[in-house]
């Protein structure tokens, strides 16, 4: 992002704000143009295969809060990091408790609900530790 906020081009310009619109997936949306070319045409010319038809780069953007939020996050903070290591470790026991069918309870309360969650972290904790046996033991033999 340039110093305004906005999407920096292909040659590291950053881009202008043209027009809002409503995008067709149900979200506010704006349109960003080459900086050479809006608003008004600079006798800078570009390497941007867009360029020479006279559009120039453009890029439609989210700019609803959760879509300026998306592009805001600073995705190499250490807080981050490790909210993205917890989300995926969820989602991959999630997708193991799928593959065992057991994603979704038939429990109603939330002590049914702890003890059914603690059983598939075992049912799947063994599961990996046989894969991990099984595969010692094929190194071993000859």
């Amino acid at each position: 992002l340039g110093a305004s906020g906005f999407h920096l081009c292909s040659q590291g310009l950053e881009m202008v704000p043209s027009y809002e619109y409503n995008h067709s997936n149900g979200y506010r949306a704006q349109l960003l143009r080459c900086p050479k070319l809006f608003p008004t045409k600079t006798a800078e010319i570009c390497t941007h295969e867009q360029f020479a038809k006279g559009i120039g780069c453009i890029k439609h953007i989210n700019i609803e809060a959760g879509g300026w939020m998306r592009v805001q996050i600073n995705r190499q903070s250490e807080t981050y990091k490790q909210l993205y290591k917890q989300r995926t470790a969820a989602e991959r026991i999630n997708s193991q408790a799928k593959e065992y069918g057991i994603e979704r309870p038939k429990v109603r309360t939330g002590h049914s609900v702890v003890n059914l969650n603690t059983l598939t972290y075992i049912v799947i904790n063994a599961r990996a530790l046989q894969r991990v046996r099984n595969s010692k033991s094929q190194a071993r033999d000859p």
